[in-house]
């Protein structure tokens, strides 16, 4: 009896987790897009407002490129900095290394 309960309290929370992860979290963005190719007979939201919505998700895609790449930037900057002061403790070494010290 005791097994059966903590079985069904599992499978319930489960459920749980997956039906909370199966729901819509961009309510707006899904309905546009649905409105957009359903046709003007159904549509909640006109067609500029599709366009609209259409534009402004490839401006935020062009966004995230361009922060993608300001982060890549900045961590090759980052890496050439520290490749450039490798070099140059290696070739203190190397110096030192010759003149015995």
């Amino acid at each position: 009896m005791k097994n059966s309960k903590l079985l069904f309290l599992v499978a319930t929370i489960t459920s749980i987790a997956l039906l909370q992860g199966c729901t819509p979290k961009t309510a707006g963005a899904d309905s546009s897009y649905l409105n957009k190719n359903r046709g003007a007979a159904g549509a909640q939201i006109s067609a500029s407002e599709a366009e609209q919505y259409s534009r402004q998700q490839g401006l935020t895609a062009d966004e995230i490129r361009l922060e993608n790449m300001k982060r890549h930037q900045t961590t090759d900057a980052i890496q050439e900095g520290s490749s450039a002061a490798s070099s140059a403790v290696n070739a203190i070494q190397g110096v030192k290394g010759l003149l015995g010290l």
